[in-house]
């Protein structure tokens, strides 16, 4: 070794190299880890970048095969005139009811993936029922003065994407037959329950203040394209109808339902192993497997929160996620959400291994040059870009070995070079091992990744008091 390593060696209370303050260098060697949070944050945006690109392709594959489907209904609509004291017509539009009891199964979904370039998308196509048992209000129960054109009631079912049909949305009729469901019209009903209402009084129509032409009990952000069949000939003499959709829809993603009825059930069954439950409404029963899943939701009548009939615009809405049961068809191989928790620890992990590379020169006694801190802190940073790339290409558990193995095997066997002894490089490997094997570690273990990495930062900076507990900081003997 040569005569000036030798010199410079630390005695056993850890005299500071010649002519230097670790003191200084500790500083330094901290500013060095804040600095190597730039290049950690061009990486992660390229992360951002290759997610977005991934959100693009998902939208296009959805052009094909249909987004994420939020599905709602059967529910019975009918235009309403109110008429004042005078016999005018004061106000139009949707009188909404809602079935007693609503079911809606979903059964033999089928996944596939589909590929663009690197990117990876799961569909899905499947055959659903939809029921509804209906009931008419009594005419105590309306509002007075209100006049419901019951001749010109529909059935409306609400959908988020009918680009996702495989076949025409049908009413099954009782004696076997099914009805076609047409894009729903509700300009000539509000039109029909004013001419019924003005010819009732003898008023003319042109007395109307009021015609609501927007619907608030239809889902505003998530089901766009209503759909509709008349109901006039399925309206029985007590009130009371059954009313059965039939319908085949593929999509993209997602596929939820809105508790369409006062009370609502929910069945699906697919070959998807890795589903993901969202929504206000949790399943009450689900079973998992490799093979598949089947889930069961119910939703009672005040659970949901909305009256069981009344006007459209006065209703509240079936939209947003607390009214929704959805399942989320997750791709367990999307790297980027992984890529970029491991980005968030980036400094931490930089800041770990410096502090590692510290300690090997004050208990060695080589100095180590700051420009050295910084060849080791790019190391640290290309590690996630390449986690990143080989990610895309063969999914984050064999990305994180393949890009940890190259990094520790660089970082380690510099540090035999600068220490100048082999054996630096086994111990040096060693706690660089055990520094990734920390942050795999926090990948998997989302619950409790906060308190392990605040444990082990605490560790961390506790051993390294430790270890320079006697280190002479200032460097005052070493100048003597």
């Amino acid at each position: 070794m040569p005569e000036h390593q030798k010199n410079t060696r630390m005695s056993p209370r850890f005299r500071s190299p010649a002519n230097g303050s670790l003191g200084l260098k500790l500083i330094i060697v901290c500013a060095l880890v804040m600095f190597m949070a730039i290049p950690a944050m061009f990486i992660s945006y390229i992360s951002y970048e290759r997610s977005s690109r991934a959100s693009e392709v998902v939208n296009e594959v959805s052009q094909r095969y249909g987004g994420e489907q939020y599905i709602s209904g059967p529910m019975m609509v009918a235009p309403y005139a109110q008429m004042n004291g005078l016999g005018h017509v004061t106000e139009s539009g949707n009188y909404v009811v809602f079935a007693e009891e609503g079911s809606a199964e979903f059964f033999g979904i089928e996944t596939a993936i589909r590929r663009r370039s690197l990117f990876k998308v799961p569909t899905y196509q499947g055959k659903g029922l939809l029921q509804g048992l209906f009931k008419i209000p009594d005419a105590s129960d309306l509002p007075e003065g209100l006049t419901i054109d019951w001749g010109r009631a529909k059935i409306i079912v609400a959908l988020s994407d009918v680009r996702g049909l495989k076949k025409d949305v049908g009413l099954l009729l009782p004696a076997g037959e099914v009805r076609k469901f047409e894009p729903a019209d509700f300009e000539n009903g509000y039109r029909g329950a004013i001419a019924s209402a003005a010819e009732i009084v003898e008023t003319p129509h042109e007395t109307i203040s009021k015609n609501y032409h927007r619907y608030g009990w239809m889902p505003e952000t998530r089901p766009q394209t209503h759909l509709s069949v008349s109901a006039e000939d399925l309206i029985k003499p007590d009130g009371t109808f059954q009313a059965k959709v039939t319908l085949e829809i593929g999509g993209a993603k997602r596929l939820g339902v809105t508790p369409f009825a006062q009370s609502t059930s929910v069945t699906m069954n697919s070959d998807w192993g890795h589903p993901g439950f969202e929504g206000g409404f949790p399943p009450d029963n689900r079973d998992i497997s490799a093979s598949g899943f089947s889930a069961e939701w119910s939703v009672p009548y005040l659970r949901r929160g909305i009256r069981a009939h009344g006007k459209a615009h006065r209703l509240a809405s079936l939209s947003g996620a607390d009214k929704m049961m959805t399942v989320q068809f997750v791709a367990t191989d999307n790297p980027y959400q992984t890529v970029n928790r491991a980005l968030k620890y980036a400094v931490l992990f930089i800041g770990l291994v410096f502090i590692a590379y510290f300690l090997f020169e004050v208990m060695v006694g080589v100095r180590v040059h700051p420009a050295q801190y910084i060849l080791i802190g790019l190391a640290q940073s290309i590690f996630y870009l390449l986690l990143l790339a080989f990610a895309e290409r063969i999914g984050f558990a064999g990305a994180f070995l393949v890009s940890a193995s190259a990094t520790i095997v660089a970082t380690a066997g510099y540090a035999g070079a600068v220490f100048g002894d082999r054996k630096f490089i086994a111990r040096a490997g060693l706690v660089f091992a055990l520094v990734y094997g920390l942050l795999y570690m926090l990948m998997r273990m989302q619950d409790f990744a906060l308190m392990v990495g605040a444990l082990a930062s605490f560790v961390a900076i506790s051993g390294t008091m430790y270890l320079t507990r006697n280190l002479d900081w200032y460097g005052a003997k070493g100048a003597e």
